[in-house]
């Protein structure tokens, strides 16, 4: 995953923002075209494909290959995600597949965009792309850094006619594709190619070790709550266990309050901040706050205290004596081989339990997606190859199964790990430095925003690996519950697409500035919420003064 959270916009783009004038923007009731209402209208994509028979499916001279297949063009691909090493970066690696099916294009990488450059910042890389528009050198097909911010200076292509037309397309999840909406729903500015969530796992040997119940995978909150409650006896009778949680924090206002989307807070309808209309959130909340005081959470006593009750440990959910947590997919990997083969714990990773009454079962997730280069809508040919691109590196049915395949295919060229590529007489020094064994994730890229079967049944966590092999550490059967995949592929995005939510966010921490304030200085959520929607809307308001749409 790119980023946790965006920092601010460096002056310098706050500038160039404001200097492009003060036209309001076009609301939805003045808006003829709403995409979040009409994407597909109810037509066919052959219906679309009439529409828009002057852009899409361009056979200039009738002889059944589309020119874009065979017209010689050259297509710039930008993007600092994963390694700056063409041939070990898998992202560009699947891009090339894609271009190898066709001789009549060219494919190359904008070494401006790489992280040796950008530092893997977000912000740079806009003011980057914002550079490139002004100096007629914009890539084709890039990495969205702000995809508010590049919507708004005019740097995308719109992409609503080749979604519409696309079959494949009708499978992107719902949440997905209102992602892909512009803030004026006037224009899809670009095609997430992963959804990374975070999810809960919970430590299943430490739960048969206590004799307490492990739950089914469609377990409810209520059944979540009591679990913890079980945990929470041992806790209070002085032993080294703890309930740990499921971190609703950043989205708790849709899970417990079905606030549209929700996100720390923001509500997408109403396009303010509104905490205060998060009853059930600040309940829960408020009981975290409760929780700490009488030291269910082992981060918050005090190191003395950890160590009267546990000795010198000092990672609660590593070290076993946690019984629920939070895993990231970017994260998978990793974490899988540290808790299960490393720690020796008995871990297992589930979907989020149905959620309480009034709110919305669903997982929070970043979504990350690649946008074209406004400067395509003169080129209406070259636009329709580098959109197949898009789709190739995103929801595809061939692209993904290409996507996943490099994992047999580097298995196949260099065994399964490192002692096997050694074994073989091989120099240690040689394995590559991105491989399945070392970055499953980097291939297997979080989960697609799409329900399509067929891109399911490819994905490498769905399908599984052999049970007796070296990846067998991630056969978890949640990933075969269509109910999980489809929290996965359709989780509440971050809003990325919202003006200035983004920026906002960066002035509030839940943790520190709502929940430590109800437990420490023993605030009520009622009394904190109106201060921070205050605070928050106060800054989303400021930070709006430069989105200015040409």
């Amino acid at each position: 995953m790119k980023k946790i959270i965006n920092g601010l916009v460096l002056l310098l783009l706050l500038v160039g923002l404001a200097a492009c004038g003060n036209k309001p923007k076009t609301t939805p009731e003045e808006n003829e075209t709403d995409l979040f209402a009409n994407m597909f209208d109810d037509k066919t994509p052959e219906q679309w494909q009439t529409e828009y028979a002057d852009i899409i499916g361009i056979d200039s001279d009738a002889n059944g290959t589309l020119d874009w297949q065979e017209k010689p063009m050259t297509i710039t691909y930008a993007s600092d995600f994963y390694d700056d090493d063409d041939s070990l970066n898998t992202l560009y690696r699947n891009a090339v597949k894609w271009a190898e099916q066709y001789p009549n294009i060219t494919l190359v990488r904008d070494e401006r965009f790489k992280k040796a450059v950008t530092g893997d910042s977000d912000e740079l890389a806009m003011e980057m792309l914002v550079a490139a528009s002004q100096d007629q050198s914009m890539p084709d097909i890039f990495y969205a850094p702000l995809s508010a911010e590049a919507y708004d200076q005019d740097l995308v292509l719109d992409l609503a006619p080749y979604v519409r037309t696309d079959s494949e397309a009708r499978a992107i999840q719902e949440n997905a594709l209102q992602f892909m909406v512009s803030f004026d729903r006037k224009t899809v500015w670009g095609v997430p190619y992963m959804s990374v969530a975070q999810f809960p796992a919970i430590n299943v040997g430490m739960l048969e070790s206590l004799n307490i119940p492990v739950p089914d995978y469609d377990w409810t909150y209520e059944e979540y709550e009591a679990l913890r409650d079980q945990v929470g006896a041992f806790t209070d009778n002085g032993s080294c266990a703890f309930p740990g949680l499921i971190d609703f924090s950043r989205h708790g206002l849709n899970y417990y309050d079905n606030v549209p989307n929700g996100w720390n807070g923001f509500d997408v309808e109403k396009q303010r901040f509104d905490f205060s209309a998060g009853q059930g959130y600040g309940a829960w909340l408020t009981e975290e706050a409760n929780e700490g005081n009488k030291g269910w959470h082992f981060f918050d006593l005090s190191l003395s205290e950890q160590e009267a009750v546990c000795g010198s440990y000092g990672f609660p959910w590593g070290d076993g004596f946690q019984a629920i947590d939070n895993i990231w997919m970017f994260s998978l990997s990793t974490d899988a081989r540290n808790m299960i083969e490393t720690r020796e714990l008995n871990i297992d990773i589930y979907p989020m339990p149905t959620a309480p009454a009034g709110g919305n079962t669903s997982i929070s997730a970043y979504f990350d997606a690649l946008s074209l280069g406004y400067h395509l809508r003169s080129d209406r040919v070259k636009a329709e190859a580098v959109y197949d691109l898009a789709k190739w590196l995103s929801y595809g049915e061939d692209g993904t199964e290409a996507r996943w395949a490099m994992i047999d295919e580097d298995i196949a060229t260099y065994g399964e790990n490192v002692d096997a590529w050694v074994e073989l007489g091989n120099d240690a020094l040689d394995f590559p430095l991105v491989h399945p064994s070392t970055h499953l994730m980097d291939y297997i890229m979080g989960w697609p925003v799409t329900n399509n079967p067929v891109v399911m049944a490819n994905h490498p966590l769905v399908k599984g690996f052999d049970p007796d092999g070296y990846y067998a550490i991630f056969n978890f059967d949640a990933f075969q519950s269509t109910h999980f995949q489809n929290q996965l592929s359709n989780a509440i995005a971050y809003p990325r697409q919202i003006p200035a939510a983004a920026r906002a966010y960066a002035h509030i921490n839940v943790w520190s500035d709502i929940k430590e304030r109800i437990r420490v200085e023993g605030y009520s959520y009622n009394a904190l919420a109106p201060e921070i929607d205050l605070l928050l809307n106060g800054y989303l308001d400021e930070y709006l003064r430069y989105y200015n749409k040409r």
